[in-house]
């Protein structure tokens, strides 16, 4: 599939399609917010999602691999992977002379025993595509943390050796509505991208179709190439994005052109969000340089090769979500000019993430 036929279709595409192309155009990771009744859904959906359309590999995994590391690290490895390709060794600073001075000096004459081949075999796991994580934010702090290691070094540790990240990577940690005042740990919540909620009133066409053609396989008499499954797969064969494609959009993306006027405008929204009444942190200096990497992203698939207004507005309401924190009464900016705790508990009562940034978008002049 080339740009310009993705571009005429993109209209078909379901919010959390669109979701997981951007994070893979843009090489980062989403956070998927939903009710608690649809969280299961939710993650048979990604995995639709990222197995047929893009055919890669994938693990869901559940609030109990998520209570140490010995179950996480695990769990997250794909056994049947091979080797594939090679990290690049130049970020970890290694040099070439070192790499093979590493290389030589594991060389053994000996004929290896059937543990140390099993061994072997163990060591070379590498971990899946994509990682999707119900109940991430309830995840015990030292999972938290090695998966901040998994995002920013690209690799993870066992007991037993390093663990190296293929070069499609994704992390789609997903929470619940009645969680979601457990937060993650702010480092690793800084570094997910952007965030996405997946309400009561969308569906899950993916998982439907899937359902609907194993049970007609169970109940039908065609020939296995008439078959419902059949088909699907050669629907979702015409639906298929490859890595040329996410490269060619990330390209488009990155050329996009922002004038003065509109990166002044972006700036604005930044400064407002932090100065705005109930906000307590979160707009931080790398969310910046992913709103605007996310503003510029959007152009492609909007047609246009500049960024406007309307994509920063876009922009925003996908970055800062997660990043918000809402102010305590007691916190609440206001409080040190005059006002009291309980005015400031009653501003503060149905103030939410999404209200404040709409607020702000509503107050900073748009340029013309």
């Amino acid at each position: 599939m080339d740009v310009q036929t993705f571009l005429d279709h993109i209209g078909d595409l379901t919010d959390l399609e669109l979701a997981v192309v951007l994070s893979l155009v843009a090489q980062h990771h989403c956070l998927i917010e939903t009710p608690d009744e649809y969280q299961n859904d939710v993650a048979s959906e990604l995995a639709l999602i990222v197995r047929d359309m893009f055919h890669l590999s994938y693990i869901i995994i559940n609030q109990h691999d998520l209570q140490s590391v010995d179950k996480f690290v695990p769990a997250i490895l794909d056994d049947t992977s091979e080797l594939g390709d090679l990290p690049n060794e130049s970020d970890d600073g290694l040099e070439s002379g070192g790499a093979l001075h590493s290389k030589l000096a594991s060389v053994s004459f000996r004929a290896p025993s059937s543990n140390q081949v099993e061994q072997a075999k163990l060591d070379s796991r590498r971990v899946v595509n994509v990682v999707i994580a119900k109940d991430f934010n309830l995840a015990n702090e030292e999972v938290q943390i090695q998966a901040l290691e998994l995002i920013r070094r690209r690799r993870i540790f066992s007991r037993t050796t390093v663990h190296t990240v293929p070069k499609v990577f994704l992390l789609l940690p997903i929470i619940t509505t009645s969680t979601k005042h457990t937060r993650l740990n702010r480092h690793l919540n800084d570094r997910i991208f952007m965030s996405h909620h997946h309400g009561p009133d969308e569906e899950f066409p993916n998982l439907e179709e899937f359902e609907q053609a194993n049970l007609a396989d169970d109940q039908s008499t065609y020939s296995d190439s008439n078959s419902p499954s059949v088909r699907r797969e050669q629907l979702l064969a015409t639906r298929r994005i490859d890595e040329k494609l996410i490269d060619q959009l990330r390209a488009q993306g990155q050329a996009t052109t922002i004038t003065p006027e509109i990166r002044r405008y972006l700036q604005d929204v930044v400064a407002f969000l932090r100065m705005e009444r109930g906000v307590d942190g979160g707009v931080t200096p790398y969310a910046t340089t992913l709103f605007l990497a996310l503003s510029k992203y959007l152009a492609p698939f909007h047609g246009v090769d500049y960024v406007t207004p309307s994509l920063i507005a876009l922009a925003a309401k996908k970055i800062y979500p997660h990043r918000l924190v809402i102010a305590s009464p007691h916190r609440e900016r206001s409080t040190q000019y005059g006002t009291d705790v309980a005015t400031a508990r009653d501003l503060l009562r149905d103030l939410d993430a999404q209200t404040i940034i709409q607020n702000v978008l509503d107050t900073v002049q748009c340029p013309t």
